[in-house]
Formats: structure tokens, C-alpha cells, sequence
């Protein structure tokens, strides 16, 4: 009886400390060991495993949408078998049946699910309602971990700052802008509960098809691990075992390499490919401490992503060495069954992902299913109890790690204020990633004083400008935009468009609503500036056999073109697209999903306030309205013919149009100074576990102060495996004065010159081929070589 009032008494404190808001630890004799915030997190986890039933367990691995709370059609037993809209209250019908009936560890707002106050305070007092429920009500009074998606900022609630997509952060190349990006959207989750985000994708760009490209950091496996790797370093804001925000690395693995630019559709990949690379973008994100990683919804050579024990197992903890959770993505244990077939039901589909290496299911459904299924599979022996506990210690772990137990709530009063921050940093990440990739005659920069015209479908959309992940899943609301799933008409963000950055620096500027305004207007003004491209999207809805601007904004650039006044063309898109005319217009900008600055920022590089530093992280491969291809005379590819890499692999065509055939090569990037690169020099000789270091001079020789982008790639002469002519082992960004030179030393790993080694059927680890190799960088080259 003294043992269970006592216990009786440490919950009651516990209880009016969460009431008050504090923490859930009370210290005091026979207080539960877990519920101790001095205790280290492995006696903390090992205390409350322990306390926990096979129930208690499974409904751990389990995320639910959170539109089951808010199930407005349930009756009186609360079943909540529906998913309520996001003006309906949460249920407390709901919440018992969901999270403490049926024990769900994880509750997730996903694209479209925004609370009916759609603002930083309405997501924090959200997200503080389910939490208490969960903590209060819950036997053992575990909190749940909050799952939501934060691609460039957290885009939900709609005064939110936002960064450029991740496409334009890696056109930045500066690791320390993609780090401190990473850690203003740390902060922005931080006041409104979202403590686990579904970001970054560190998937490769491979095919600009599809809808999900302007996802990735870049095509080269290098700079997307640097940018990516950077970013979750600021996001989590402490390293794997210390996240203030769970970070994670999607979409493990190959997820953007389909057979046919589609999203979630199979892929066909060769390991050797798959391991030298495509999987080194994942390393590079674990290898900064990525809590978790998310699994690619495809199938990768006829097997689900989600029932790959070689995958998730294999290779994802044997050889990459990740330790944390793996959670699959919306829905993709239940289609085991729904979609692939290789299951007979759901308890089946369950077995198979878990034993695969599934540790979370965002089912997103059918919790009821998810806990009996799987307690069932335990009782089958389908799923042993081992691997059920390798789970929820990780789980648990997490959530320690993340200081729920012990400050399981936010603030409403700061929430709107941390979300609208940053703006200044948002602006300088737009700026930097603004890549010239034209300037015929210096047309740019204009003076400030010049009469411009400025007209384009883009040049005064927000939604345009923000894409996909930006209030909805699909976007800002534009009417004109045939898509589901966009914000409402009354939440446009309060950004800056380009028409607006140009009127606010220029004192000449007028806009020009469609082509026979703008032709006109033209006619007296000294320039016009042109911004195309595309309207949001995202995922599937995005996917685009032939990715090139609109036949009738061809039309407007060919018009403007041939009044013979300068045309400067902006480009703002997710993706290269076939540019038509605008390859031969005055000046081409690409300004890619820029952000919420994004239109100060682009009037900065055209009036010159500032100097454009961005490079492409991509290829712009060659445009479809021009010669596709043919095999006699060569020619340029089309824009969805990718991979058509910097890197791509030699052959004996003797130059028959199938090469690298870019438009843009990836790293291009013009400015309005000059600069040059000297005196390289490099390791001579190193081990395969080595580093090697390169030292060269950057010199700015122009007239104005400016940043450049310097690639270090690697050429091995002679391969056991044939190489790419030359890869990308690293780089530096320097910023200059006029006149100013520095030298610069960039290291990389041996390492990253591992390939899987042997024949055809090889599928062995990686390794370094002893022998010799080069360092290049621009027309630079000095020898090195790796010692067996």
C-alpha cells in the first residue's frame, strides 16, 4: 500500500507540472526512473521499456494523420474511422481512441493538414492541445513526436519566411548559408511543435522530369552531401545523439532515379550505381547525425523500397552505420498489399516492412489495423519480440533525446514572431543563389534610373515564386493554376515578388500585364525584364514529360526580342527547362523557387546591388525544341533526356551525339567581375584511408568586389572500373575584393574516389583503386597517387 501511494503521489506531481506547463520529471523518492531528467538516456529508455505491454509498444512504431483527431462523422464510441478537415476541432473522442487506446506514438500534419488558424500561434496551441492529451491521459504519459514538412522553412503557416527550394540552396555552394537556413527553420518548429521533420531529400538530381527535382541539393553526389549534410547539421542543432528537431534523410534509397521520370514508379539500378552513386548523398546526411531516415516509396529491381531487408538492413545499418529510426513514407506499408502485391493483408504487409527494418509506419490510417496486426505477427512468431524492442529503444531514445519528457510543450506567445524571423538570411540565400547564365554585351547589371518594363506570368506571383511546400502541399492559391490541394485564397504569404523588388530599387519601372501591353510599353523604355517559368506543384502532380517553358511565353520573349531592345529573361522554376528564344535573349537569370525575398533579391542582381555568385548544381541539358538527337551528325539532348551528367561515363561513340551534351554545364555561373584561378598543387602521395589537400590561388581580376565558386574534381587516368572523365570532390566559395586574391586550400577523403570494385555482377563494399590519379581544377592539373 506505502509502494502505491507513492507512486500515486510522484504522478499527481507530475500531473500539475504538466498542467502548469513545466516539465514531466518531479524529483523525489520513488519517482520512476525514467521521469528523471538528470538520469542519463539509456537508463531513462531501459527504465520505461520495461514498464511498457506489447500494446504500449507497438502503438510506438505507429504515425497517424492528424485528421483521425479530428474525425467530425465518428459515433458516440468514437471509432474515428474518418479523416475530419482541417476546420473541424480535434475530438476528444478521437484523441483517446487514438493515442491512448490504441497507443499511437506519432501524429503527423501533412501536406494539407493546417489547423483553421493557419498561423505560427494555431499550429503552437495545436500541436500543445494533442500533447497534453497525450501526456496527461497516456498510463506511462509518453509524449507523441510530431511529424510535419519543413522543405524550405516551415512553409505551413502562411506569414512564414521561406528559403529558396533546396535546388536554388545548392546553387548557393556555401555550406555555412545551407547550415544556418537549416537552423531558422530549427527554430521556426521549435515554437510551434513540429519536432520532427520530414527534410531534407537527399536524393541526387537525375531527371528533371519529375516533379520532385527542385527536392534535391544537386546532381553531383559531393555537393548534394555538403549542402544536405550542412543544412540537417543547423536543423537538428546538436549532433546525433543531442537534436533539438529530428531531422531526415529521404528518401533512402534511389527514390529519384525512376525508369521513367515519375514519381513513385519503379526504378532499375545496377548496384555499382546504386552504390557508387547514388548512395553517398544518404551517407553524407548520416555521416552529420540525421536522427532518422525516411524510405523511398518505389521498388528498386522489382522489390518494394519498404520490404528491402538488403536496403534497410544491409545497407542502411551495416554498411552506412545508421542507428537511429527508419520510418517509412504516407502510406507505403499498407500498399505491400494495395499497390505492389507482395503481400495477402495488412498484418502480412506489416511483417514484411518491420522485418525489413522499419521502425516507424506512417500508415497514415488505420492505426486499428497497424496494432492488432502487428501484435498478432508477434503472437504468429512473424515478428520477434527482438526485433519489436530494437524499435522502440530507438524510438524512445529519440524522444529523450529531444527533451519531451522533459519539455513536452511550446509557447503560443512567441510562436508567430519565431516564424516570421529571418528574413534578412532568407533574402542573402536568394541572393546567392541567383546564377547568370547569359550577359551578352553587359547588359546587365541596368541602372537604377533605366525605364524597364516588366511583365511575365511570374513577375508578380507569389505562388509562382514560393512553389510547392508553401502553405499547402501544392502551394500558394492561384486560380489559374488547375491543381488540388492549394492554400486559400485569404493566406498569401507576404512576400516580395520581382515586380515589387523592381519597383522598390528602380525609378522607372512599369508593368506590362500581357504581350501587346508589353510590346508597346517597350517601344519607349530602355529594357524589358521577362520573368517566366512554371506554376507550383509538387510530387506527381509536377512530373512533366517535357519540361520548357509555355508556348505563349516563347511567344511574349520572341516579341520582346524583336523590338531589338535589350530582353532580360528570368527564369523561375523548380527545374531547367527548353528556353525557346530565351537562350539568345540579352541576358538569362535563373532564379529558381527563390522564397519569400526571392523578388528583392533577383531586382538586387539586375539593378547590381548585388553581384551574382550562384552555379548550377545541376545540368541544363540541352533544349527540345531544337535538334533531339540524331545518331549521324549528334546534336543537343532533349530536356527530359537526362541523366545527362558532367560526369557522365565514357564510351566508344566516337562522338555521335551521345555525350554530355549540356546547354549549361553543371557548375556554370557568370558574374560581374572577373576571376582567376594559379598555382595548384596537391598531395603527391597518400594511403586509400587518407586526405588529400589541394592549395591554389583565387584571384578576383575585375573591377567590382564579387564571390566565386571553385569545383576541385578528381580524373583517374587509367580505372579497373571505368570513371566518369573527371568527379567532384570538393570545392570552396571566396568571397573577393577588386584586386583582392587568397589562397584557398580544399581536403577531401580518399575515400570519395571508392567504387564497388570486380565485374558486372560486383556488389561488394566500395573501395579505392590504388594507382594514379589527378587533380583538376578549371584548366589546372597536378598529379597524386593512392598507395595499396
Amino acid at each position: 500500500m506505502r509502494r502505491m501511494l507513492a507512486v500515486a503521489g510522484v504522478m499527481l506531481i507530475v500531473l500539475l507540472g504538466v498542467a502548469l506547463g513545466g516539465t514531466v520529471s518531479a524529483p523525489g523518492a520513488g519517482q520512476p526512473r525514467y521521469l528523471d531528467a538528470h538520469a542519463s538516456t539509456k537508463d531513462r529508455v531501459n527504465d520505461l521499456f520495461h514498464r511498457m505491454t506489447l500494446a504500449e509498444k507497438v502503438g510506438q512504431m505507429d504515425q497517424i494523420v492528424i485528421g483521425k483527431l479530428r474525425d467530425r462523422t465518428s459515433p458516440a464510441n468514437g471509432d474515428c474511422n474518418n479523416a475530419g478537415g482541417n476546420n473541424d476541432p480535434l475530438q476528444t473522442t478521437c484523441l483517446q481512441r487514438v493515442l491512448i487506446d490504441y497507443h499511437t506514438g506519432s501524429i503527423l500534419s501533412g501536406g494539407t493538414d493546417n489547423p483553421a488558424m493557419n498561423t505560427g500561434r494555431g499550429w503552437a496551441e495545436q500541436y500543445n492541445t494533442i500533447q497534453h492529451y497525450a501526456v496527461e491521459h497516456s498510463r506511462l504519459h509518453i509524449p507523441v513526436i510530431y511529424g510535419v514538412d519543413a522543405v524550405h522553412g516551415f512553409g505551413h503557416p502562411f506569414e512564414a519566411t521561406l528559403f529558396p527550394q533546396s535546388i536554388g540552396m545548392g546553387a548557393t555552394w556555401d555550406t555555412d548559408l545551407a547550415k544556418a537556413a537549416g537552423a531558422a527553420t530549427r527554430r521556426q518548429l521549435l515554437a510551434t511543435g513540429g519536432n520532427w521533420n520530414f527534410a531534407p531529400v537527399q536524393d541526387l538530381a537525375r531527371d528533371n522530369r519529375w516533379g520532385r527535382y527542385y527536392e534535391t541539393w544537386a546532381e553531383a553526389p559531393v555537393l548534394a552531401s555538403a549542402i544536405g549534410g550542412a543544412n540537417i547539421q543547423g536543423l537538428q542543432g546538436g549532433g546525433f545523439d543531442s537534436p533539438q528537431v529530428a531531422a531526415t534523410v529521404k528518401h533512402f534509397a534511389g527514390y529519384s532515379q525512376s525508369i521513367n521520370g515519375h514519381d513513385r514508379v519503379e526504378a532499375q539500378l545496377p548496384i555499382r550505381y546504386l552504390q557508387d552513386v547514388l548512395l553517398p548523398p544518404y551517407a553524407g546526411g548520416i555521416d552529420a547525425g540525421a536522427a532518422t531516415v525516411m524510405v523511398n516509396s518505389g521498388s528498386i529491381n522489382n522489390v518494394p523500397a519498404t520490404s528491402s531487408h538488403y536496403l534497410l538492413t544491409e545497407q542502411l545499418r551495416h554498411r552506412l552505420g545508421f542507428k537511429g529510426v527508419v520510418i517509412s513514407d504516407y502510406g507505403d506499408v499498407p500498399a505491400l498489399q494495395t499497390a505492389y502485391h507482395v503481400a495477402t493483408d495488412f498484418p502480412d504487409a506489416i511483417a514484411k516492412a518491420v522485418n525489413a527494418g522499419v521502425d516507424v509506419s506512417m500508415t497514415p490510417f488505420d492505426y486499428v489495423g497497424w496494432n492488432n496486426g502487428l501484435i498478432q505477427n508477434v503472437q504468429n512468431r512473424r515478428v520477434s519480440m527482438k526485433r519489436i524492442d530494437q524499435s522502440v529503444r530507438r524510438i524512445l531514445t529519440l524522444k529523450f533525446q529531444l527533451g519531451l519528457f522533459d519539455h513536452p510543450f511550446v509557447d503560443p506567445d512567441q510562436a508567430d514572431a519565431a516564424i516570421k524571423a529571418n528574413r534578412d538570411l532568407a533574402l542573402k540565400a536568394a541572393q546567392e543563389s541567383i546564377t547568370l547564365l547569359r550577359n551578352q554585351s553587359n547588359a546587365l547589371p541596368l541602372s537604377p534610373s533605366a525605364k524597364v518594363v516588366v511583365t511575365g506570368p511570374s513577375a508578380d506571383s507569389v505562388a509562382n515564386q514560393l512553389g510547392g511546400w508553401s502553405v499547402s502541399w501544392q502551394g500558394v492559391f492561384d486560380a489559374g493554376n488547375h491543381v488540388c490541394c492549394m492554400g486559400p485564397p485569404d493566406q498569401i504569404p507576404p512576400a516580395t515578388t520581382v515586380l515589387e523588388g523592381m519597383q522598390a530599387l528602380g525609378s522607372n519601372v512599369v508593368f506590362a500585364p500581357d504581350q501587346a501591353a508589353a510590346v508597346a510599353a517597350l517601344g519607349s523604355a530602355d529594357a524589358a525584364v521577362v520573368v517566366v517559368g512554371e506554376r507550383a506543384y509538387a510530387e506527381g502532380l509536377g512530373d512533366d514529360p517535357t519540361p520548357m517553358l509555355r508556348a505563349d511565353q516563347r511567344s511574349l520573349i520572341a516579341a520582346l526580342m524583336a523590338t531589338g531592345k535589350p530582353v532580360i529573361v528570368v527564369v523561375i522554376a523548380g527545374r531547367p527547362l527548353g528556353l525557346g528564344p530565351a537562350e539568345t535573349a540579352d541576358a538569362l537569370l535563373m532564379a529558381y523557387l527563390p522564397g519569400t525575398e526571392g523578388g528583392a533579391a533577383v531586382a538586387d542582381v539586375i539593378f547590381g546591388r548585388v553581384n551574382p555568385s550562384g552555379h548550377l548544381p545541376v545540368t541544363w541539358p540541352s533544349a527540345a525544341d531544337q535538334n533531339a538527337g540524331d545518331f549521324n551528325t549528334g546534336g543537343p539532348s532533349t530536356a527530359g533526356d537526362e541523366p545527362k551528367f558532367f560526369d557522365q561515363l565514357p564510351g566508344t561513340n566516337f562522338g555521335q551525339g551521345s555525350g554530355y551534351n549540356a546547354r549549361y554545364a553543371f557548375g556554370f555561373g557568370l558574374s560581374y567581375t572577373t576571376f582567376q584561378t594559379s598555382g595548384l598543387s596537391v598531395t603527391s602521395t597518400v594511403s586509400r584511408n587518407g586526405t588529400v589537400t589541394a592549395a591554389f590561388t583565387v584571384a578576383n581580376t575585375g573591377s567590382r568586389a564579387g564571390a566565386e565558386v571553385v569545383p576541385v574534381y578528381v580524373h583517374q587516368p587509367v580505372s579497373e572500373v571505368i570513371a566518369p572523365p573527371k568527379r567532384l570532390v570538393g570545392f570552396t566559395r571566396v568571397n573577393l575584393g577588386a584586386g583582392e586574391s587568397r589562397v584557398v586550400h580544399v581536403s577531401f577523403a580518399v575515400s570519395e574516389l571508392a567504387v564497388t570494385p570486380y565485374d558486372i555482377d560486383g556488389a561488394g563494399r566500395p573501395k579505392v583503386e590504388p594507382g594514379s590519379y589527378q587533380v583538376q581544377v578549371g584548366s589546372l592539373t597536378a598529379d597524386f597517387s593512392v598507395r595499396r
